[in-house]
């Protein structure tokens, strides 16, 4: 199993942002020298608990400081972007890497952040960024003059002088692009069956069980099967899952319970809650709501504990899903950093070597 991080990233709303944004860098920085595989990076506009609004930026900023590791945006939410822009911004983070890009694609899930940008309702959203997508790998693989005419977009490139470079687009140093993936949350989501059916990287979400991620697989295959694709290798499974590591359960567990871990869960359940999509935290589907607490997120949706007993836990969540790829250690707030530290080096050099 490879390990590699998904990065929301989750501070405390009252945290000092620069501070935050620091400690951002510091956390890609270190896993590069543990030697993850990749880091997954979000982007919302209007959450302080998510706090950055241009992973593309933050991607730049972390190229220099890292040797090894693939650096994603997670995701680009397309519905906030005219295609070109996202087209070009990323086909020269992968020039600057030289090939160390990932592109994660999706509409987002943010009421707030629609309403910024005065968004029309989610239906259409899904539908602007599957034609986003679709014109952001057409402007990868062609070359001008073109136009593309679509019902949110049409992009058109024509004229200028070719001897001089005129009227060129930039395209992507990976040919024939970047790996692209996509955010999964609901067990049948449209998102897993259409990256079954493109070949896309699905990443699953941290705040599911493990029968629904059992779901996002299943959809996954499904949409590749329904394309006429070969069966897929689960090694192209991402699995994203909060952990925290200590010396005893029960320091983990007095860690996890009193700081930010567990008001990070809050957030996370007000949010999926306001979105109407609470029943994805459940592991049972007649599970009442007011059942779906901060205790049960930690207990059943994160692992939490000393070695073994995490050790333990992520075997059984090999077993409950039927196997994965990357295991994705999602970034949480370093209210201790010394033991946050710790439960990383512990993570990448004893737990993850010792699964499947």
């Amino acid at each position: 199993m490879k390990l590699g991080t998904f990065m929301m990233p989750l501070h405390p709303p009252e945290k000092d942002r620069t501070l935050g944004f620091e400690e951002d860098i510091e956390f890609i920085v270190r896993a590069d020298e543990l030697g993850f595989t990749e880091a997954w990076i979000g982007q919302h506009h209007t959450l302080a608990w998510e706090p950055i609004p241009s992973n593309d930026v933050f991607i730049a900023n972390v190229l220099p400081r890292t040797k090894n590791i693939r650096l994603g945006s997670g995701v680009s939410i397309l519905p906030q972007h005219h295609p070109v822009n996202v087209a070009v911004r990323l086909a020269y983070l992968d020039h600057l890497s030289r090939g160390r890009i990932n592109c994660g694609f999706g509409q987002g899930g943010v009421p707030t952040d629609w309403g910024l940008f005065d968004l029309p309702d989610p239906g259409t959203q899904g539908l602007m960024t599957v034609e986003s997508i679709d014109m952001i790998l057409k402007l990868w693989q062609t070359d001008p003059p073109f136009e593309f005419k679509g019902d949110f977009y049409n992009i058109k490139l024509e004229g200028g002088n070719p001897e001089l470079g005129i009227g060129e687009l930039l395209q992507p140093y990976q040919k024939p692009h970047p790996p692209v993936g996509m955010s999964i949350i609901r067990g049948q989501s449209r998102a897993a069956n259409m990256a079954g059916e493109r070949g896309y990287i699905p990443i699953s979400t941290n705040v599911v069980s493990g029968s629904t991620l059992g779901e996002h697989w299943q959809t996954y295959c499904n949409g590749a099967a329904s394309a006429g694709q070969p069966e897929p290798d689960r090694e192209i499974w991402r699995v994203s899952r909060s952990i925290f590591i200590d010396e005893t359960t029960e320091a983990a567990w007095e860690r996890a319970s009193n700081g930010a871990l567990a008001g990070s869960m809050a957030y996370l359940r007000w949010l999926i809650n306001s979105a109407n999509m609470l029943s994805v935290l459940k592991g049972d589907p007649e599970m009442p709501d007011e059942d779906v607490t901060v205790e049960y997120m930690l207990k059943n949706l994160c692992i939490i504990g000393d070695k073994e007993e995490c050790l333990r836990r992520l075997h059984g969540l090999w077993e409950e899903t039927g196997g994965f790829g990357t295991l994705l250690m999602i970034a949480h707030d370093w209210d201790d950093k010394e033991r946050w530290l710790a439960c990383m080096e512990t993570l990448a050099n004893e737990i993850v070597p010792a699964l499947p």
